[in-house]
């Protein structure tokens, strides 16, 4: 391809931006192949993980990043955040710039932002301030109307932006009708009316939107996990996981349309930073297999200084030291970004020997023992091998007990008692 100079200062940038976009992308045909992402949550919280919230922001950046460079080598026509780039209206003005500029880092890719229902158009919206106002890179649009816009010859956007941060109403009805003969692109932010998965104020939308208005696809926000509706409706997944609930996130979707009416074809593309696990591990009576299989399982993790891990382990220890417990919790954290056990369906043996031994010949462990007896035996889950130990007289009345239980003791309560103190004995 010859190269072509375009005199500095001649032309204004959005012209240049438009001029060479066509020049250096177009096919000289009707395709379009474009990214359609969303739901990017900048500046989450992310206080069920605090100890690492600070990391789990900033990856939510980085991945904003990738998905720019995405466009840039793939050589898109443009790219759909189809609402809720930030995770609310209160962020942090700094913040805002930090987008600004990672979005201009599209260079010639025009990038088209819907408002969705975490940052809603609403008077105190982030896009009313300065940032978004003046002095926007030419490849950066705001999609504030419901106006149709010709994003190329022959393509059509047909936005819907949110309003408000929840409404019964569906928003594809605010679209403008369907333009003939060209690609037409619906554009919304909601949840799709299937039973079981969207409520009545989640902006509602028919899934059958899509061929009731005519459209070539529809892209959606909203759901964070990648998901396809029909030929034509399709939520791209956030492109960074923010919890361990989401199934298939951390996507975004490569969309190529071949003209006007052809089906799209769409490549499900992955793009997280960080990964988000969630592991259930039986024990069977000796942990030490259950521990050198996690320790496999996690050194064949890709990144596991990237991942965070919420681990539950279930079964039964008889191993009588629950040493190999902290060993396993100290290994795992020092491997990976951050770690959530849950032991409290493991069950295990409720007296170390060394507890059982001093028990022998001290009434008051084998008091205190007896105690803890008693409450598991009211709980409906009695303590196993206990009772041969235990004094069988014991100083919790019936109504201390139910006093005890009303103030909501569990079952794991009890054993975790019971295992501080084993601790506090083997200490002595």
């Amino acid at each position: 391809m010859s190269r072509i100079w375009i005199p500095r200062g001649e032309l204004f940038p959005l012209v240049q931006v438009l001029i060479m976009h066509q020049v250096l992308f177009s096919g000289g045909d009707n395709m379009i192949r474009f990214l359609h992402t969303a739901d990017w949550q900048v500046g989450m919280k992310a206080r069920h993980v605090a100890p690492v919230a600070a990391r789990v922001r900033e990856a939510r950046l980085e991945t904003a990043r990738r998905l720019m460079e995405i466009a840039r080598e793939r050589r898109l026509d443009f790219i759909i955040i189809a609402g809720d780039v930030f995770e609310d209206n209160q962020v942090d003005n700094k913040l805002a710039h930090q987008v600004v500029q990672i979005l201009s880092l599209a260079a010639l890719v025009p990038v088209y932002i819907l408002p969705g229902n975490h940052d809603p158009l609403t008077p105190d919206a982030v896009y009313e301030r300065r940032v978004f106002r003046e002095g926007l890179a030419p490849n950066i649009h705001l999609l504030r109307t419901n106006q149709p816009v010709t994003v190329l010859p022959g393509v059509v956007l047909l936005p819907a932006p949110n309003r408000a941060k929840n409404s019964p109403e569906d928003p594809t009805e605010k679209m403008a009708p369907v333009p003939g003969g060209v690609i037409n692109i619906g554009v919304a932010h909601g949840s799709l009316r299937i039973e079981g998965r969207y409520q009545s104020d989640d902006f509602p939308i028919p899934p059958e939107a899509a061929e009731r208005r005519g459209l070539d696809y529809l892209a959606l926000g909203h759901w964070h996990s990648f998901f396809q509706y029909g030929d034509r409706t399709f939520y791209p997944g956030t492109p960074e996981p923010t919890g361990f609930e989401e199934r298939d996130s951390g996507t975004a979707a490569l969309v190529t349309i071949e003209g006007y009416g052809a089906p799209p074809r769409v490549e499900k593309i992955k793009t997280g930073t960080l990964g988000w696990e969630t592991w259930r591990q039986e024990v069977h009576g000796d942990p030490r297999e259950t521990v050198r299989a996690l320790k496999l399982r996690v050194e064949g993790l890709v990144s596991p200084g990237q991942t965070l891990l919420r681990l539950a382990l279930y079964g039964r220890d008889t191993s009588g030291d629950q040493s190999w417990l902290k060993e396993l919790r100290d290994w795992l954290e020092a491997r990976l970004l951050y770690l959530d056990l849950d032991t409290t369906r493991l069950a295990t043996q409720p007296l170390t020997p060394k507890l059982q031994n001093r028990a022998r010949s001290q009434p008051f462990l084998r008091a205190a023992i007896a105690d803890l007896a008693a409450l598991a035996r009211s709980l409906g889950q009695p303590l196993e091998d206990v009772e041969n130990v235990a004094d069988p007289g014991t100083s919790l009345d019936a109504d201390l007990i139910d006093r005890i239980l009303r103030a909501g003791i569990k079952p794991g309560d009890v054993r975790e008692a019971l295992g501080v103190l084993a601790e506090v004995v083997e200490e002595v």
